[in-house]
């Protein structure tokens, strides 16, 4: 029996046929065709030629015909039927729930967002965010299809891959598996545990490396010419070693190749690397989160290598200035630094002009 489902052919249903005229049972042509029985059951049932009893109940599925099992005809009807929809799809151009999901859509929310806001509605329109992707991606190519995609989060003109297999990019030798993380790096119980990425700039031709600590969330920036593995493994070693040694423990890092050299900075620094799961951004959410962030004053459509590792220290500086209400609205160079190193007030002071209240 086949382990991968194939619909049945013209030439298996003439075999059925003639093995149906010789008398032989369902049983027998599905050993025949190496097929399950109630495949050739259900195909047998459809094509037949036994109409069913009027005054009997209905039944499920698509109603059989008469005039007995023909071969041809049978292949006839599946084509006719594998081309029809059996259920209507719920968005189609022009129609009620398509313009509700459009003007969603316009208002910058995404597909996802549409579908659970419109589900809450005084009129509610119960419409999945797979089903909004597919009938924007099967409208046929013009203007008005390319209008429609740059509503999108990401505004894609094909719909990407999502796999869960394998990460197409190598393995990288040698790596260590987020799985043999320690306890204390994953509950964040002590500082010196780090997240790491690069940002890209415009045409992915500039690059800045980002390091965030994951129980203070102190960031570093770190300036790269290019993003080789070697390159990249100096430089980061280059920064981390201006910490303390106790402050540079482990990072996690994605499975990008530039981390290929990490025995190399291990070696250098002391600090032992962490490899995340491929497709799984997740499980590195606070250097994520803090990428966004960053995207204010380094935004992808800019070019990155126009900064010297003092302009980023500066911009990283400021970054680490900021409360976090995650932090109890504390700021991560007053849980990172040394105690007196940073003065929040006196540095906020000189940035926001005093408010004379009245008495």
């Amino acid at each position: 029996m086949q382990k991968t489902y194939t619909h049945i052919t013209l030439e298996e249903r003439a075999v059925m046929q003639v093995m149906l005229e010789q008398g032989q049972s369902l049983r027998a042509i599905a050993r025949r065709l190496c097929r399950a029985p109630s495949s050739i059951t259900r195909e047998f049932t459809r094509n037949n030629g036994c109409l069913p009893d009027p005054s009997a109940p209905a039944t499920r599925g698509r109603p059989r015909v008469a005039g007995g099992y023909r071969c041809a005809g049978a292949q006839r009807r599946a084509q006719v039927l594998r081309s029809k929809a059996r259920v209507q799809r719920k968005m189609v151009c022009g129609n009620a729930v398509w313009n509700r999901v459009i003007d969603a859509l316009r208002t910058g929310l995404s597909p996802e967002q549409a579908s659970g806001i419109l589900l809450r509605m005084p009129d509610p329109v119960r419409i999945s965010h797979e089903s909004i992707y597919t009938a924007l991606y099967a409208m046929p190519r013009g203007e008005l299809r390319a209008q429609l995609l740059s509503l999108l989060p990401r505004g894609h003109k094909t719909r990407r891959r999502r796999s869960a297999g394998s990460d197409r990019r190598g393995l990288i030798p040698g790596a260590t598996s987020i799985d043999e993380r320690p306890i204390e790096v994953s509950e964040r119980l002590l500082p010196g545990h780090w997240e790491g990425d690069l940002i890209k700039g415009a045409k992915n031709q500039s690059q800045i490396g980002t390091l965030v600590e994951r129980k203070t969330l102190y960031t570093v920036l770190v300036q790269l010419d290019n993003a080789t593995a070697q390159h990249t493994a100096e430089r980061f070693g280059l920064i981390l070693n201006r910490l303390d040694a106790a402050m540079r423990l482990s990072m996690t890092y994605d499975n990008g190749k530039e981390m290929a050299q990490h025995q190399a900075l291990s070696d250098a620094t002391g600090i032992q690397v962490f490899f995340a799961h491929p497709h799984s951004p997740w499980e590195r959410g606070i250097n994520e989160n803090t990428n966004g962030l960053l995207r204010r004053v380094l935004p992808k459509s800019s070019d990155l290598g126009i900064y010297t590792q003092e302009q980023l220290d500066a911009i990283a500086f400021h970054q680490n200035a900021k409360p976090r209400k995650s932090l109890g609205w504390k700021s991560p160079s007053e849980l990172f630094l040394p105690e007196g190193a940073f003065d929040f007030q006196a540095y906020w002071s000189n940035l926001i002009r005093p408010v004379a209240l009245g008495t």
